[in-house]
């Protein structure tokens, strides 16, 4: 369904009907039906997973600004709002992670817990790997070289680039049909997002438990040590032979972990 915030059409899958609200921020680029690989694994009549195509993605509106890291919090809390529901846990991936990171750090009295995969407090971090801002870089030189035509067919070069396991038919289409929905400005500006930001200064006062997913392959980060093992109640977990993307790559391995952290809910 469509939801208006702000002016803003927001897209969201509402699945499930569990008494524990799951809010879900997808990574650059994507769409919520990359989460569809884990999706089964959760109990409906325990979970309700709350799936949005985040602001400048998917079937969201694609505003001509407001791309800052508190444009995407203001997201959050007024999708809460609008659903009425009080207080959440707040799941992200890559980018999106940084934004439930900053969520919590800055709300802390709307999240439950947190968990985050494969992800940076922003490129602008002076905690990140040079060679992790240099990827960004990079595919932000790209974007601008290519033409709007041509941009679905890099989105899911970068894409694809980042597995170690070869995704499945199913999931290369949703993510072809959420590259074809691009639009260059909203591109851009979310990679200059990227590039700009930077949550250092949160993580030490992130008060709800946090879980950490890195998969061991994974060739967009660099970072050792996670500068994420900054916040102060967190566990981590490496997922073995994956790329950038452990719940789709790894849904069984991340299962065995994220079940039992959700269960203290």
């Amino acid at each position: 369904m469509i939801i208006q915030l702000k002016g803003l059409p927001l897209f969201i899958r509402d699945i499930g009907h569990g008494p524990h609200p799951l809010l879900f921020f997808h990574g650059w680029a994507m769409s919520s039906d990359s989460w569809d690989a884990l999706i089964p694994y959760f109990d409906l009549s325990r979970y309700r997973l709350l799936l949005p195509h985040v602001r400048g993605f998917g079937r969201s509106g694609k505003p001509l600004e407001g791309y800052h890291i508190d444009d995407y919090m203001r997201d959050g809390v007024r999708l809460l709002r609008k659903l009425g529901i009080g207080k959440t846990t707040v799941i992200g991936h890559s980018f999106g992670g940084t934004g439930a990171l900053y969520l919590a750090a800055r709300l802390p009295h709307l999240v439950h817990r947190v968990v985050v995969f494969d992800t940076i407090p922003g490129a602008a971090s002076p905690a990140i790997d040079p060679r992790t801002r240099k990827q960004f870089a990079s595919i932000l030189e790209l974007v601008e070289r290519t033409t709007p035509e041509r941009l679905n067919r890099l989105l899911m070069r970068i894409w694809r680039q980042a597995f170690a396991i070869e995704p499945s038919l199913s999931i290369r289409k949703s993510q072809q049909a959420a590259a074809e929905l691009a639009e260059k400005h909203a591109i851009r500006a979310t990679l200059h997002t990227i590039l700009d930001t930077d949550i250092t200064n949160w993580l030490p006062r992130l008060k709800p438990p946090v879980l950490i997913f890195r998969g061991d392959l994974d060739p967009m980060l660099h970072e050792d040590p996670d500068p994420l093992t900054a916040i102060p109640n967190h566990a981590r977990h490496v997922i073995t032979e994956c790329g950038h993307y452990p719940h789709i790559e790894q849904p069984a391995q991340v299962w065995h972990h994220l079940g039992p952290f959700l269960n203290e809910l």
